[in-house]
């Protein structure tokens, strides 16, 4: 076939490689990477660039920066505490896991441990950080010692056990008890059977009774705690479906009697005895009614109203009005001194002149 010269309108034929009348493949951008890289005498893997170690950590961090790392809370100041040593190393300890410090870093930890003492605990780390003292430490391990021997208990085995002693339930959850015991007892150094012992009588007594009707014995010290917190949840849960209140809102609730007319009625407790209701008129700040001493205890004693001597009221609800009151011989009308202002003149007491009978001379008592 006879082949055109190519005009504007003909398009160009197509390129013979790739085609079905040539075995050359075609020109893909993976052959051509390829056969630019075979050109070179080497492979295309072997030009991918090798990266360090500091930049894979880079890339890491980047890709990680989603999760990030919990920020503990500092430790509190120390100021000497027997009590809170322990505490607060424990602190220090789960502050120094938190920022990486759980591996070495022993001269970072004993200088941040060192610039949290105040009062006791600071006069005695002075001298040792102004160096005029030599430390006899010279790790993390070594300060511990250290500040064990200057300010931990002295006798903590004892102390520990002549606490678990006092140590009692109370009002208190079996939870907070146990969470309270177990921690002395990691000091006191005590097999299970005795620490067992000690749990036990520090319980309330609805707890003792349960385990006493339990016929299976406790193998460890924690086992007996797990029951004892179950047993408690069981309790509670029965007293809630009986309906039963509970030990620690428990009141006793009193009532008062109280007298037909509302008026309250004392309530006899023991052998106390509060005489007659209708007798609660002579603890009161009695009104004058002008009547005796004995018309009065009559009245009393008969539950007569104390003013007009009617059954069946009280003197303050008597219906009678008050009228006239009787002449009193023996009452004196009292009115209290006017008080004069400082600028009103006051009254003048003036001399009483007393007018003396005239002696009569001796002549007159003679008979004339």
């Amino acid at each position: 076939m006879e082949e055109r010269a190519p005009t504007p309108t003909t398009p160009e034929p197509p390129s013979p490689i790739g085609s079905e009348e040539t075995d050359e493949p075609g020109r893909t951008r993976g052959n051509t990477m390829a056969a630019t890289a075979e050109q070179g005498g080497v492979t295309y893997w072997d030009t991918t660039p090798i990266l360090s170690p500091e930049q894979m950590r880079q890339i890491i961090t980047s890709l990680s920066r989603g999760t990030r790392k919990p920020k503990a809370k500092e430790p509190e100041v120390y100021r000497g505490e027997r009590h809170k040593r322990r505490g607060w190393l424990a602190q220090l300890i789960v502050y120094y896991r938190t920022v990486g410090w759980q591996n070495g870093h022993d001269e970072e930890k004993i200088l941040y441990a060192t610039s949290l003492r105040r009062d006791d605990a600071g006069t005695w780390i002075t001298p040792y950080a102004e160096e005029r003292i030599t430390p006899a430490w010279d790790n993390w391990a070594g300060f511990k010692v250290e500040l064990q021997r200057q300010f931990g208990i002295i006798d903590a085995k004892g102390e520990a056990r002549i606490r678990l002693k006092n140590i009692k339930q109370g009002k208190g959850s079996v939870t907070e008890y146990w969470n309270e015991f177990r921690l002395v007892a990691s000091e006191a150094e005590l097999d299970d059977s005795t620490g067992g012992e000690l749990l036990l009588g520090g319980m309330i007594a609805e707890l003792q009774n349960a385990w006493g009707a339990r016929s299976e014995e406790y193998e460890e010290l924690e086992t007996l705690a797990q029951w004892a917190i179950r047993k408690e949840t069981k309790l509670a849960k029965v007293r809630y479906i009986q309906g039963s209140p509970s030990t620690k809102s428990f009141q006793r609730e009193t009532i008062t009697p109280r007298d037909p007319d509302g008026t309250y009625r004392p309530s006899n407790n023991g052998n106390q005895n509060y005489g007659d209701p209708m007798e609660l008129d002579a603890t009161r700040k009695r009104p004058r009614f002008n009547i005796s001493k004995d018309e009065f205890q009559r009245r009393i004693r008969e539950q007569l109203c104390l003013k007009c001597a009617q059954p069946g009221h009280l003197a303050r609800n008597c219906p009678k009005k008050d009228g006239p009151k009787p002449f009193n011989a023996q009452a004196r009308s009292w009115q209290p001194a006017k008080k004069t202002a400082p600028w009103q003149t006051r009254p003048k007491i003036r001399e009483i002149e007393v007018e003396r009978e005239p002696k009569q001379s001796g002549n007159d008592d003679c008979p004339q």
